[in-house]
């Protein structure tokens, strides 16, 4: 890394993110770096609040509306990074707020192999509640080499135009897949010690929780067997995971009755769903939570598989049925 900065282009992505956008552009602008070399683009999906009309009223920044009837992220991210050609592209979701020191930190990070760089995403309200809580400690990761970056992360352009940057088809995980060609066309992912983001997860209920667990199982399925021909099956061991942990209770449970031992299939199926909670003290150590907090997150870990499972199954059944999941945009296109 030189002493001459490097022109960024900051793209942000949204669909009805109105009470975000602004805030998210004030915070690119309150970055430690010269303004004269940040580039602001926002793009949007496919709202139907005034998500665009807020982004194109904040002074220098380009406005894209794709007005897409099933927006996906990795769209909104192509549209952006090709529309500059700045040497970096920091990605952002509107629900962000950007680290005034970032730019800074990220880019003494870089070197000739190195093709993307992420830092810390925590939540701006942790003690809102416990999905709140639960999300936090989710954005905790170890630091060094990764194998794959989230939405918000810092990206040599070389990177994008070597692999052509996100799948559109996507609908979720366009991150780590594009981290995954990135990595196997030569270039190193670091995850640094340093504040990136603060995001907000704005998750007050049960229903939330689990439709984002659904997406997380879809994505997983949808990934994990694409890949698995591959010499590295990114997926393939958190999708076997997921399928396992959401199989055997009720397996065990009906071994039990079929063999005339409902108490023992009982007993096995309850130790086996009840397994992340051998790991509490774990929890408290490795992510500074309180003993209810990681009790909270063991309940999380046991359950949480089930709307993933669901999600998983919704992948090839898309296939056959021919109805993929999509994310709703514009009514009409």
């Amino acid at each position: 890394m030189t002493d001459v900065l490097n022109k960024i282009a900051v793209v942000i992505i949204g669909i009805n993110s109105a009470s975000y956008v602004k805030a998210c552009i004030e915070s690119v602008r309150a970055t430690d770096y010269p303004q004269e070399l940040l580039e602001i683009i926002y793009v949007d999906g496919g709202s139907r609040d005034a998500s665009a009309k807020i982004a194109r009223a904040c002074a220098g920044v380009s406005v894209f509306e794709l007005r897409d009837r099933h927006p996906t992220p990795g769209r909104g991210r192509n549209a952006g990074w090709r529309a500059t050609d700045a040497d970096f592209v920091q990605f952002l979701d509107a629900d962000t707020l950007l680290d005034p020191l970032w730019f800074l930190t990220a880019l003494g990070h870089f070197t000739d192999t190195v093709g993307a760089v992420c830092g810390r995403r925590r939540e701006r309200f942790p003690d809102k509640n416990i999905f709140h809580k639960i999300t936090d400690t989710e954005w905790r990761y170890e630091y060094g080499p990764c194998r794959y970056f989230g939405g918000d992360v810092l990206v040599r352009r070389k990177a994008l135009t070597t692999t052509d940057g996100f799948d559109e088809s996507l609908i979720a995980g366009e991150d780590p897949e594009l981290s995954y060609r990135i990595r196997h066309a030569g270039w190193q992912i670091l995850r640094i010690d340093a504040a990136m983001t603060l995001h907000d997860i704005n998750m007050s209920s049960l229903r939330q929780y689990c439709r984002r667990a659904y997406r997380s199982g879809y994505a997983y399925a949808e990934i994990g067997l694409r890949l698995i021909g591959q010499p590295e099956k990114m997926w393939l061991r958190e999708l076997v995971r997921i399928c396992g942990r959401a199989c055997l209770p009720p397996a065990l449970l009906a071994v039990g009755l079929l063999a005339g031992q409902p108490a023992a299939g009982l007993l096995l199926a309850t130790l086996v769903l009840l397994l992340p909670f051998a790991r509490v003290k774990s929890f408290m150590t490795n992510f500074s939570l309180s003993l209810p907090e990681a009790l909270a997150y063991a309940a999380h870990a046991a359950l949480v598989v089930y709307p993933q499972f669901f999600g998983v199954l919704r992948y090839p059944a898309g296939i056959f049925l021919s109805r993929p999941l999509l994310n709703k945009g514009l009514a009409a296109a």
